[in-house]
């Protein structure tokens, strides 16, 4: 039994500017990683170029990182700024551009010729250090060492083999103020996730179950305000980006599990979002779960049982059943994947793949 976070988090209002010294230190050259609109829209991105300015840091900002970003996004960066002499990466928004973040300090560091190779055996797991600026409530990408980034080859999203901590995460609740609410109901479902995934699995411990109980319960005291999300405070804010920290803490120690290896067809082909198609195999795998884990986990979060929580799911994600054309292909390649299924805590063979995959829309 093991317990390791390398990552140095600060969790406080104006992270940035607070820590810009310890930030300054990493060197004098930076390359941004981000998206084209969501951290000029929160403030986040003025905010950090302020700080870089005010401490002579010069900067490149490649903001072309799209939701689910392809290794062909991660390629584009890398070529265009392995000749900047860059000292450090930060990753500023949601888990697209940390992600993307943590594979391009990878390719920058070791100056690969081909992309594919971030998925090579034997990944030694160096990269330039990368900071992470978290604004949206859900990835946790902010304290693991995973990047998930999507191989058309393969055609799915798949985490690389380099396992890239933040050296620091720099965490500001006031980030997901103007965050579109259904963006942030799918992050905190997200979140929610990796809190169940890492509790109900192979690989939990004493250590890992502190930190997803404890997280469980802050998110449980947000749930009822994703129902109205426009009565939001600055508190309930607060426990969605808490919530989402803790999340990440766990599944730093014990990955994520079956709900995780289902949502990637989902995301890859219908472009669902990660969080809300993550979301829709909790049901599943909580109803075949060991049930007094179970019901440790509804009490956490505040449901009476399993039908509750499926509703409640139902309203905040908006689901509808899927055809069973995507969820037969979601099987067939979530049973190829032996890391995901070794997570699982109870015996998996694909008869119980079907029925986790089929348990939302047997039981409407």
């Amino acid at each position: 039994m093991f317990f390791k976070i390398p990552t140095l988090v600060y969790f406080e209002d104006d992270c940035l500017k607070n820590h810009q010294e310890e930030l300054a230190a990493f060197g004098k050259t930076c390359l941004i990683v981000t998206g084209k609109r969501g951290s000029r829209m929160n403030g986040s991105l003025a905010d950090l170029t302020e700080v870089l300015e005010n401490n002579k840091i010069v900067y490149h900002i490649f903001d072309e990182v799209e939701e689910n970003p392809s290794l062909q996004t991660v390629n584009k960066a890398y070529l265009r700024y392995r000749d900047k002499d860059i000292s450090f990466v930060i990753g500023l928004g949601g888990g697209s551009p940390m992600d993307a973040g943590k594979a391009i300090a990878v390719m920058l560091y070791h100056r690969f010729d081909d992309v594919y190779r971030l998925y090579q055996k034997n990944a030694d797991h160096k990269s330039l250090p990368f900071i992470a600026v978290p604004t949206t409530c859900g990835t946790g990408s902010e304290v693991t060492g995973a990047a998930v980034i999507t191989n058309d080859r393969i055609k799915t999203k798949q985490s690389i083999s380099y396992r890239i901590y933040p050296e620091m995460a720099l965490v500001d609740c006031r980030y997901l103020y103007s965050l579109p609410k259904q963006v942030l109901t799918n992050s905190s479902v997200d979140a929610l996730a990796h809190l169940i995934e890492s509790y109900i699995s192979a690989k939990a411990t004493a250590f890992s179950n502190m930190i997803a109980l404890e997280g469980l319960r802050v998110w449980g005291l947000i749930k009822d305000c994703l129902l109205m999300p426009e009565k939001l405070t600055r508190k309930d804010y607060e426990n969605l980006m808490l919530a989402s920290v803790y999340g990440g803490m766990a599944i730093a120690h014990c990955g994520t599990a079956l709900p995780h290896g289902f949502s990637y067809t989902l995301t890859y082909n219908l472009n669902i979002p990660h969080g809300r198609a993550v979301g829709y195999f909790l049901y599943g795998y909580l109803k075949y779960a060991d049930q007094k884990e179970v019901k440790k986990v509804l009490d956490m979060i505040g449901f009476e049982d399993l039908k509750q929580f499926k509703d409640y799911l139902t309203a905040v994600c908006r689901y509808e059943v899927l055809e069973n054309s995507i969820l037969d292909l979601a099987i067939d390649q979530l049973k190829e994947d032996k890391r995901k299924l070794s997570y699982c805590p109870y015996p998996t063979d694909e008869n119980l793949l079907r029925k986790i995959a089929y348990a939302y829309g047997d039981d409407r």
